[in-house]
């Protein structure tokens, strides 16, 4: 055995020769070697003779520095060697603690045994003094007193209890030994800790009881750990977790003791079962995995998602939630995981999968999986969820996202981002292929230089373009963009757009918009604009510039300005024009109309297309009325001169209706409504002439306004009925046809269709008028009929208006005939010879229409208008009917009597019937035989009567007495 394992200093020291033996040079080896204790030789004058490793280690001097040098430089200042020495006695040393100094001078405690000894170096003694520091021990003493003071801590503070339980030999359980922590832990001081007879401590639940004592029980008999985990009840009622292990040993009676600790759990336990509560009443499914794949743990999500009881998959591969090539896959990179640390999977967040149901079918699945250290335990963490819906969302996102790509690309103008920088930069950071079209540069360039964008923009719109976006940016309010730009190719665009300012965290503001290429609706807008104020045909002023101008000239008015005059101008004859020349011509007609106004216009004066034919002139700067009717004549004549169109020179008149301010009126309506009955008024008394406005002409035209009204009322109460005036055979006097003449029955009397039908044409009432007639007549000739009168076929009359809507009349007709249900052979219809002539080749096609639905057709009025005997022969009639103004002075004006026997020469000619109307006297009768007309009608025979007569003159077989 080495010296170094010897117990203490003073053992080595009395292990080495004394008293004249001589310490051998192996011993000094094996000390100096061995020992770990420091060793010093010295001599009787303390010179050090020798000393070992530990010596130089411990005082933190080389050997060098401590050999051949006084033992005095590791004793305490003042110290002398009789310190160690003593008295100089060679009996067995006492060991002594001294403080001594290392080289730094700090402080070394050291236990030191000396004792003399034959050096075997020379003559004389030596003293071997043998130094161990205390300081190891003191800190190890120390430590000792901390470590129990701390375990009295801790047990002190222990959320728990330590305790000792006893089984004695015949099985009797007790608790002698408990902590001051049971008062905290169940309320109870450690000697009011009651043992149920049964051994079990009375605070366990009574429901842990029987599973803790068998825990005990198996403990003792195998001598190994016991797990206490119970619940206990404490002393105020509450329900407390405690876990904890206890170890038993056997005593040497033979009973059993176990040391234990239980620690409070109760709010871990709470905070599991909350986790759990959390975990099972969570959307997303929650699986922990071991390190080999399989399933732990899952949470209630996961069973819904996946359709298996927890019981089926917990011990299972969680890769069996997978279908192929996904399982395989995953199963790879757990493996690699686990050996490398390195995974697409673990720890990289979320992870698009798709997952397998238990019945099979899959879902997109996305996973996020991380790894956490449980009880030095790799333990893997897998959440999931069902991201189905979210991708069907991103899909619908995605063709949303193209979709509105392709509505940008394919809109009429420019999709944009725009940002204006706080350095007062502007950029467009996305804008739509539309610049491509609309402006001619790539949308890329833009983006990359704003300024090309600016630099489209119309020169005189650049600054206020920018004053508005800065603006917008201060206020953050929308803006509204109307912007004139220029292509590439120098085409002049507009763009139409509003957008929404949103500031950006870096202080930019930016908006998003789109600007429409709204060039061709600009365009629209400025022709709509013309068109509310100016005439498209003759490009004059309408109605609407008129008023406003009227306003101006009035505002500007004083109390010594000139009277204002209106004037309403209207082409004579002018529906003449467009029924012999067409309606292109009469627009030729009315340009150069305007054209000849325009020139007799002065400073001020303003001209304006009112309708129709007629034209408004607003004349200023005139000194007196006298001098407004001299200028009025001026512009008759004027009008009057050839006007050459399309090669020929045509010679028209106006007539002309005068009111002026103040006198006629004190607003621009009244004036021009006054105007308009002074041309009424001068219309009738010739063409070419000029009428001022008087108070009789307003009264006149309050009535017709008034009778206008009554009108359509009269028709909405089907006031207007068919009178009949029968036609008769010149030959037998039989009554072969009647015509039904329109009469309307006022509640305040009959009003004459003199009145009211030129007032129900000029304001197109006379459609519904006709309408109502024929429906009444059809009816009533279909009850005759069905009464079995003798019937003869109705001649109902059709306006020009009715006869020039071929379809809408078609449809009349056909609707008519099918409700009473009318023959069509009984049903003529009359139109007029103008309306006829208007456009022949369309009346001809109308009237074949008609004949082939079996209906007659005729031409009332003939002889006064302009027929073409080229056009009239083709048109298939089957009778004309010579107009009265003929008839009556057919007996006294040779010229009447020339075209009668004309007519009637012509129609035998055409094979066509002729009927005569106004037939009053004998003597026209008697030439109209003469001559060989077929049918007569007239006051000789009848007036027009109220169908009851006409039926009775049917019922009793009237004929006319023909002269023998």
């Amino acid at each position: 055995m080495a010296i170094a394992d010897t117990k203490s200093a003073t053992d080595l020291v009395e292990a080495a020769p004394r008293n004249g033996r001589a310490v051998s040079a192996a011993f000094w080896r094996v000390v100096g070697e061995a020992l770990p204790d420091a060793l010093i030789v010295f001599d009787d004058t303390g010179l050090i003779l020798a000393v070992n490793a530990a010596a130089t280690a411990t005082f933190r001097f080389t050997e060098d520095e401590l050999t051949r040098h006084p033992i005095t430089l590791i004793l305490p200042v003042g110290a002398g060697i009789e310190r160690l020495i003593g008295d100089g006695s060679v009996e067995s040393p006492s060991p002594v603690e001294i403080q001594c100094a290392d080289k730094a001078g700090l402080p070394v405690v050291a236990e030191v045994a000396v004792a003399a000894a034959d050096a075997g170096l020379g003559d004389g003694r030596v003293w071997i003094a043998v130094f161990r520091a205390l300081s190891a021990r003191k800190a190890a003493d120390a430590l000792l007193i901390e470590v129990e003071e701390r375990l009295a801590s801790i047990t002190a503070n222990l959320p728990g209890v330590v305790f000792q339980r006893v089984m004695s030999r015949d099985g009797r359980i007790t608790y002698p030994f408990f902590t001051a922590g049971v008062r905290q832990v169940f309320g109870f001081a450690p000697e009011d800790m009651r043992v149920t007879a049964e051994g079990c401590l009375d605070v366990i639940h009574w429901a842990d009881r029987a599973d803790h004592l068998a825990a005990i029980r198996e403990s003792g008999l195998s001598l190994s750990a016991c797990t206490e985990e119970f619940r206990a009840i404490s002393k105020d009622g509450e329900v407390r977790w405690l876990r904890g292990t206890s170890r038993p040993h056997a005593l040497p009676n033979g009973d059993l003791l176990w040391d234990g600790v239980l620690i409070d759990v109760t709010d871990r336990k709470r905070a599991e079962q909350t986790l759990q509560m959390i975990m099972d009443h969570a959307a997303d499914s929650i699986i922990t995995i071991d390190v080999a794949g399989r399933i732990e743990s899952v949470n209630a999500a996961v069973e819904k998602l996946f359709g298996y009881a927890a019981a089926e998959i917990v011990g299972e591969s969680v890769s069996a939630l997978m279908p192929e090539p996904y399982r395989s896959q995953h199963d790879n990179y757990v493996a690699r995981y686990l050996d490398t640390g390195e995974g697409k999977i673990i720890g990289q967040g979320p992870r698009e999968l798709v997952g397998r149901r238990r019945d099979g079918s899959v879902f997109a699945l996305e996973l996020a999986t991380s790894e956490v250290r449980l009880e030095g335990r790799r333990v893997f963490i897998g959440i999931g969820r069902d991201i189905t819906k979210r991708k069907e969302t991103e899909a619908a996102l995605r063709e949303t996202e193209q979709r509105l790509r392709n509505i940008a690309s394919n809109l009429p103008g420019i999709v944009f981002q725009r940002v204006l920088r706080p350095d007062g930069l502007l950029e467009y950071p996305y804008v739509s292929d539309g610049s491509r079209d609309v402006l001619g540069i790539e949308p890329a360039a833009i983006e990359a230089d704003g300024s090309l964008f600016l630099g489209a923009l119309a020169p005189e719109i650049r600054d206020s373009f920018l004053s508005t976006l800065r603006r917008s940016a201060r206020t953050l309010e929308p803006i509204e963009e109307d912007l004139r730009v220029i292509t590439r190719a120098g085409q002049i665009r507009w763009l139409r757009g509003r957008s929404r300012p949103r500031l950006l965290p870096n202080g930019s503001v930016a908006w998003e918009g789109v600007m429409l290429d709204v060039s061709e609706r600009r365009a629209a807008e400025e022709q709509l604009t013309f068109l509310a104020y100016y005439d498209p045909l003759t490009q004059v002023g309408n109605r609407a510039l008129f008023l406003e101008r009227f306003t101006a000239a009035c505002d500007r008015m004083t109390a010594t300005s000139p009277p204002l005059a209106v004037l309403s101008l209207g082409i004579d004859r002018f529906s003449i024009i467009n029924t012999t020349m067409g309606h292109a011509v009469g627009d030729k007609v009315l340009t150069a109309v305007a054209d000849r106004l325009k020139s007799c216009l002065g400073d001020g004066d303003t001209i304006a297309r009112a309708g129709g034919d007629r034209f408004l002139m607003l004349l200023t700067g005139l000194a007196d009325e006298h001098e407004i009717m001299i200028t009025v004549e001026q512009i008759l004549v004027r009008i009057q001169d050839p006007m050459p169109i399309q090669g020929e020179d045509f010679e028209v008149t106006a007539s002309i209706g005068i009111s002026v301010l103040p006198g006629d009126g004190k607003d621009g309506e009244t004036l021009v409504k006054n105007a308009d009955a002074a041309l009424l008024r001068a219309k009738t008394s010739g063409p070419g002439t000029f009428q001022r406005f008087t108070q009789e002409m307003n009264e006149g035209a309050v009535k017709t306004l008034s009778l206008q009204h009554r009108l359509r009322r009269a028709l909405d109460q089907e006031e207007f009925v068919p009178f009949f005036q029968p036609q008769v055979d010149l030959v037998d006097g039989r009554i072969v046809g009647m015509e039904a003449l329109v009469r309307w029955m006022s509640p305040e009397g009959m009003v004459s269709p003199a009145e009211f039908i030129p007032i129900a044409e000029e304001y197109g009432l006379i459609d519904g008028i006709c309408e109502q007639v024929l429906r009444a007549s059809c009816q009533l000739v279909q009850d005759w009929q069905n009464e079995g009168l003798p019937v003869v076929p109705v001649a109902v009359n059709i306006s020009g208006r009715q006869f020039h809507q071929p379809r809408r009349l078609v449809h009349t007709l056909e609707t008519v005939l099918s409700e009473s249900g009318l023959a069509p052979q009984l049903l003529e219809l009359e139109l007029t010879e103008s309306s006829a002539m208007r456009d022949p080749d369309t009346a001809i096609s109308v009237v074949r229409m008609l004949t082939g639905m079996g209906l007659g057709c005729s031409i009332d009025d003939f002889g006064t208008g302009y027929s073409s005997l080229s056009v009239l022969k083709r048109f298939p009639i089957q009778k004309l009917k010579i107009d009265r103004s003929f008839v009556m002075d057919i007996t006294n004006d040779p010229n009447d009597a020339a075209i009668v026997t004309a007519i009637v020469a012509m129609a035998h000619a055409l094979r066509l019937k002729v009927v005569a109307e106004g037939v009053e006297e004998i003597s026209h009768l008697e030439f109209l035989r003469g001559l060989g007309c077929d049918t007569m009608q007239g006051y000789l025979f009848s007036r027009p009567v109220p169908a009851a007569d006409m039926r009775t003159m049917l019922a009793e077989g009237r004929r006319l007495k023909i002269p023998t």
